[in-house]
Order: C-alpha cells, then structure tokens, then sequence
C-alpha cells in the first residue's frame, strides 16, 4: 500500500511539473507510467483523467489570480470538450487495446514533432479570436481526452497562440483551466462504474499539486524553447518505451 502512494507520487510530481512548465504534456506521461503500475487501460485512462484534472486545477488558480487566463476561451473549448469527452470514453470501450495504444504512440510523436519544430518558429500576430475554430478544437481534445485520458494541451496552447490574441504564458494558463473542466468532467463520467484505487489518486494528487506549483514558477523563468525541445525529446523516449512495453513485449 505504501509503495502505491509513493509511486502515486512520483508520477504525480512529473505530471504536474510539465503541466506548470508548459500547459500541456503531463497526461502524455502519466498514461504510460501508470499502465507501468499493471492498471489496466481503461482504469488507467480514468486516474490519468483525474489526476491531470487535479493538478491542472491547482495551476490554473493562481495563474487565474494573476490575470492570465482568458475566459471567454475557456468557455468555447470547454462547451464541445465536455461531451467530446462522453464519446471519447464510448469509442474507447469499443476499440481494441492495442489500437488504442498505437493511436496514442502515434499522437505522441505527432506531438514531439510540432513541439520541436514550432519551438523554433515566430508566432504571426493574431488580432481577433477565431470561436468556430476553437469549438472544433475543444471538440477533438475532448474525444481525445476520453479516448486515450490525455488533457489535451499539446492541441490547446497551439490553437489558443494561432486563434486568439493571447501571449504563451496566457495560453498555457488558458490551457490548464480548460484541461480541469474537461478532465474533470471525464474523470466524474469514468467514476459512475468504477472504483479506482484511492492511495494511487491520494498520492497523484499530492504529487501533482507539488509539481504544478513548482512548475509554474519555473515557465516564468526559464527559455520557452528549450522547453518545448526537451519536452519533445522526453516525449519521443515516452512513445518508444510504451511501444515495447506493451506491443512488442507482450507479442
């Protein structure tokens, strides 16, 4: 019992640290590490759910204090990621294990890619917010969310800096507030038939609230690029590590 809160822990201390430093990625971790924990997927589909929802909860408030998230949104992601969720979570239960596994090592490399390749890039500056588009995104984040328990950042923070008019540290605050409503609400929807190991959500929760805060001062202070091109590294040894873990060792 002991070892499962302090694994709960650690994976909640890395999940929050890269949610604060970034807005986005900590659910891209927490999937694999929890699958490590012999969870099965959809069990650990639904605590990586909670436990970004918590932690990015935890961020999001004081960025919220400070000024920085952007309501308005918040609100249009937030309207089509809650019941994109609901059809994340009914695909999920419809799909083999191993597909879905795939499609998540896809999603990740495709993720590594863009973080790369755009950490370089110069933002064009955006005058207006664009709703339409952010209601399309809030959509496939949410069927994201439900399907593979991912909160959704890495699409987020991007379409937040492309269709509004927000600066990075405002997007990702944006970003955290979105990943609690829509994670949370994913996580509430898996409670109503399953019962999840309560030490595990315990030690996620304190892990995860110790690294976000700290995160948070960390993204006001360190270069953003460097950032987004380590992340992109981590998340590539992410995507591999799984891929044997339960593809080819299991074959």
């Amino acid at each position: 019992m002991e070892w499962m809160i302090i694994e709960g822990l650690g994976i909640g201390l890395i999940l929050g640290l890269l949610l604060g430093l970034t807005g986005a990625g900590g659910s891209l971790v927490a999937l694999p590490l929890l699958l490590s924990l012999q969870l099965p997927l959809r069990d650990a589909i639904g605590v990586s759910l909670g436990a970004v929802a918590m932690s990015a909860l935890i961020g999001a408030i004081p960025r919220a204090r400070l000024g920085q998230v952007a309501w308005r949104p918040v609100l249009l992601l937030a309207i089509c990621g809650l019941p994109g969720n609901a059809i994340g979570q009914w695909l999920g239960r419809h799909l083999p294990e191993n597909v879905l596994i795939v499609c998540f090592c896809v999603l990740v490399l495709w993720s590594a890619r863009r973080m790369w390749r755009g950490a370089g890039l110069d933002r064009q500056a955006v005058t207006h917010t664009r709703p339409a588009a952010l209601l399309l995104v809030g959509l496939a984040v949410g069927v994201l969310s439900g399907l593979m328990g991912v909160g959704g950042g890495f699409l987020i923070v991007p379409a937040l800096l492309w269709f509004t008019s927000l600066s990075l540290l405002s997007a990702m605050a944006t970003s955290m507030a979105v990943i609690a409503l829509v994670s949370g609400g994913g996580f509430l929807l898996y409670l109503t038939d399953a019962h999840p190991p309560l030490l595990l959500l315990g030690g996620l929760a304190a892990g995860g609230a110790s690294g976000v805060l700290t995160g948070n001062l960390l993204a006001q202070r360190l270069n953003s690029q460097i950032l987004q091109r380590l992340f992109a590294v981590m998340l590539v040894i992410v995507s591999i590590s799984l891929a044997v873990q339960k593809l080819i060792t299991a074959a």
